[in-house]
């Protein structure tokens, strides 16, 4: 069901006359989407509705799923002590500052966004928002598209870090948080 929904949104792209994602040098596998590809939102179907979701981009994975590239996608490095430090290192430096140091969505800079940050604590509660293709297309393509303040970091970030920050994120889930 989902497949044929996916079809439909892509052939709705086509019919738009939405632009394909730039060819690269290097296709993308699995593992590592093209560097310079276009953020992946769909017009129409991918906006969320206001009304229906403080989190858009959850509700927009229930209904319709991770897009192409990341689809499928899993973390190529191995949860070794300096892969999380260095995802710590990440963390502490581009997402608690809205975030939060626990993850609750309670940082300094989050404060005054709307909508608010997401709770990373709340991720622990949602087993499928922890996969690997959902963390690395959260943190490459950011919400501006979906109507949040996080910028999209695959530009700022090399695969590897977004990938370090994924295992941190998710070994580190849940956080200790009295927003929980």
């Amino acid at each position: 069901m989902k497949q044929s929904k996916l079809a439909a949104v892509f052939a709705m792209l086509l019919l738009t006359g939405a632009q394909q994602p730039p060819s690269s040098n290097t296709p993308a596998t699995p593992s590592q989407p093209a560097a310079d590809a276009e953020p992946i939102v769909v017009q129409g179907k991918w906006q969320p509705a206001p009304h229906r979701s403080p989190m858009p981009r959850h509700e927009l994975v229930a209904e319709w799923g991770v897009p192409a590239p990341y689809q499928g996608m899993t973390n190529p490095l191995q949860r070794r002590k300096t892969v999380l430090d260095q995802g710590q290192a990440i963390y502490k430096q581009y997402c608690a500052v809205c975030h939060g140091d626990s993850g609750a969505g309670n940082g300094i800079a989050g404060k005054g966004l709307s909508p608010s940050p997401g709770n990373l604590v709340w991720l622990s509660d949602v087993p499928e928002k922890q996969w690997d293709e959902f963390m690395y297309w959260t943190i490459a393509e950011g919400g501006t598209a979906l109507g949040t303040s996080m910028p999209p970091y695959r530009q700022l970030l090399k695969q590897d870090e977004i990938w370090a920050v994924t295992a941190y994120i998710q070994e580190n889930i849940p956080f200790v948080s009295r927003m929980r």
